[in-house]
């Protein structure tokens, strides 16, 4: 795509976050983490998925902490760009799905990209361009993506007050080897369906590790310990679910036999 293309996409971008936000467009409303809660999305957040199966979790699981960021600005408008490859591994967002899971398809701005290099400056242009909250899906490696990378995405997310969450497909597994300047990490896998506890099937259940959340004071959270917890798109929340022994360690039938 020539430079001249791109840049057009760009103000397009701009032009269609600020219709969307509409008279509130200028007002800046500063995500703040609520105390003691380590799910809450600071201004940049890297979500990356356990293993390459995993990436449409992590996409999932950045909808889910960009509607809850939403929550704070109604109305706001979701910015959500995918790279080409991303589209190809892991697809588009769906419309019904997101008026399912609570989000007005009207107040999203798609935008796509070829590599990295645009990814990352859309986000940067979006972030910038107050959009209540920024979901960025690209194909990037750690190795690339480096702490000046970051520092850029998190200094224009502070400067527009909205969310931004970095989806990372190709990070998969190495969420405690690499150092950026994001605030938050969320490490994220699909929950094996013993553990819905008996939620309605259309709450997304993920099992997922907070790597690091220096956007929650007060929160305390192990790096190695993984979780799952059941997202509700009505009240926009998180739910803790307690997991349950497999049956494979639990039913001993052969065992039972013979002590009888």
């Amino acid at each position: 795509m020539a430079r001249g293309g791109f840049s057009e996409r760009l103000g397009f971008l701009r032009r269609r976050i600020a219709a969307l936000e509409g008279v509130g467009a200028g007002q800046i409303l500063r995500p703040e983490a609520a105390a003691g809660d380590p799910l809450q999305p600071g201004p940049l957040s890297e979500i990356l998925p356990a293993a390459p199966r995993d990436a449409p979790v992590a996409a999932a699981l950045a909808f889910a902490l960009a509607a809850r960021a939403l929550e704070a600005r109604p109305g706001a408008a979701l910015a959500w760009i995918v790279e080409d490859m991303s589209a190809r591994e892991i697809g588009l967002p769906y419309g019904r799905g997101l008026a399912a899971a609570g989000l007005d398809p009207s107040r999203l701005a798609l935008i796509r990209t070829r590599r990295p290099r645009e990814t990352f400056e859309a986000m940067e242009e979006a972030l910038r361009s107050r959009a209540g909250a920024v979901v960025a899906e690209s194909w990037e490696t750690p190795g690339r993506y480096d702490l000046l990378a970051s520092r850029r995405l998190l200094l224009a997310a502070r400067r527009g007050g909205g969310v931004g969450l970095l989806v990372l497909p190709r990070a998969a597994g190495a969420a405690q080897r690499f150092s950026t300047a994001a605030e938050a990490r969320f490490e994220a896998a699909a929950a094996p369906p013993q553990q819905s506890g008996g939620w309605p099937c259309d709450h997304p259940v993920f099992r997922l590790r907070i790597v690091k959340n220096r956007a929650a004071p007060g929160a305390s959270a192990d790096p190695n310990v993984w979780r799952d917890v059941a997202f509700d798109p009505q009240t926009r929340s998180f739910h803790a679910l307690s997991r349950r022994p497999s049956a494979a360690s639990a039913d001993r039938p052969a065992a039972e036999a013979r002590r009888a």
